[in-house]
């Protein structure tokens, strides 16, 4: 066989094999949308058990039944209307604390 045909299809294989297990390395693994999804939902359900009177928002004494919430309640209240809404909270559960 000719030099350069066994070359493409040497290189053809090798792409083949790449892309089969590129697609089942995506099929093992869910998708990133997936857990952000379940995240959100787990943030957001949070924030719903702490607000004991269901107004939307969390005071100071709701956010107390989140130690790490309330350490930071301060700093999480951008607003500085002293309770906390849900962006507000899941701005804060998401982000990395220093």
């Amino acid at each position: 066989m000719h030099p350069l045909k066994t070359h493409a299809l040497s290189a053809a294989a090798a792409s083949l094999m790449f892309g089969l297990s590129l697609g089942a390395r995506a099929q093992m693994q869910p998708p990133a949308t997936d857990a952000a999804a379940k995240d959100k939902s787990a943030i957001v359900a949070a924030f719903r058990r702490a607000d004991i009177n269901k107004d939307g928002k969390l005071s100071r004494a709701e956010a107390e039944m989140l130690p790490s919430v309330a350490a930071r309640f301060d700093d999480i209240d951008k607003d500085k209307k002293g309770y906390l809404t849900l962006d507000e909270f899941m701005l804060a559960v998401a982000a990395p604390t220093s």
